[in-house]
């Protein structure tokens, strides 16, 4: 009897651990570019990054409202944005770590984000962002922010290795005001045609282009979302769709070259589209 509960326990515990690493490292791979996170409660993938407490153990929060300072601020996109606190002297440091990133089919990847970094005369934290090849490697910065940030302001295009597997951003306080991130997003710049990896069955077709006004859709397989990013990554348009076909009103994006993704049954395709 003790030995079938023992085999009993330890399957249940092999379970779990297959089940933590499924969710963690399997389930949790982003493998479509560009990808936005912007730390909403429904983000597929906000629940998916970790945090490595590097000194102290203060945490990055997800608010609506920071901490301290920054009283009249909202997120930069939706209502969250990532919160480092920022009250205290003690020069916490702590990871915010992305899921692991499968960018084998992005060329050229790059890290954009906004952010604000008030000071709290004298002090100002630090914000910076790291890489690492895999889970074990260790990080490599890359950049450091380091003075008086009050309003939304991006980072720019922060150049990536094609082999980076995470990225994390980090904040260390030296009793600054709050510390905010939004709007995260990994693309690769100067995307083209022959960069995107399409699904071995036809999928989605689209007319005109170049586009002024209407750009149509059609597909074999029901088209579930489209969204349209801008060339430094940013979604600039989503369309719930659920049909085989339809038109798209885009006569509101300025001109210019657009990334269309389109969401079926077969996967996510992208398309670049001409905006004139």
């Amino acid at each position: 009897m003790k030995i079938k509960l023992f085999s009993a326990l330890m399957l249940k515990r092999v379970a779990l651990a297959i089940a933590v690493v499924g969710g963690n490292l399997i389930n949790a791979q982003i493998t479509t570019f560009p990808w936005t996170e912007t730390f909403e409660d429904n983000s597929p993938t906000r629940g998916d990054w970790t945090q490595i407490y590097e000194v102290n153990n203060m945490a990055w929060t997800f608010a609506s409202s920071a901490s301290t300072g920054s009283s009249n601020i909202t997120a930069y996109e939706g209502t969250k944005f990532a919160n480092y606190p920022g009250d205290s002297h003690d020069f916490d440091k702590t990871k915010l770590v992305s899921p692991p990133l499968n960018l084998s089919a992005v060329s050229n990847p790059t890290v954009s984000f906004y952010y604000i970094n008030p000071f709290w005369d004298p002090d100002q934290n630090w914000l910076r962002v790291f890489y690492r090849t895999s889970a074990t490697s260790p990080w490599v910065q890359i950049v450091e922010f380091h003075s008086n940030i009050t309003t939304w302001t991006s980072s720019g295009n922060i150049g990536l290795p094609p082999t980076t597997y995470q990225i994390a951003i980090e904040c260390e306080t030296d009793y600054g005001y709050s510390t905010l991130v939004d709007a995260v997003v990994v693309s690769g710049s100067n995307l083209s045609v022959k960069d995107i990896k399409k699904p071995t069955q036809s999928a989605i077709s689209y007319y005109p282009n170049p586009v002024q006004d209407v750009l149509n859709y059609k597909s074999n397989e029901k088209v579930h979302e489209i969204s349209i990013y801008n060339i430094s990554g940013q979604k600039v348009g989503q369309y719930k769709a659920g049909v085989n076909e339809g038109r798209i009103n885009v006569s509101s994006l300025a001109s210019g070259t657009y990334i269309v993704s389109g969401k079926t049954a077969l996967g996510t395709e992208s398309f670049k589209m001409i905006k004139k």
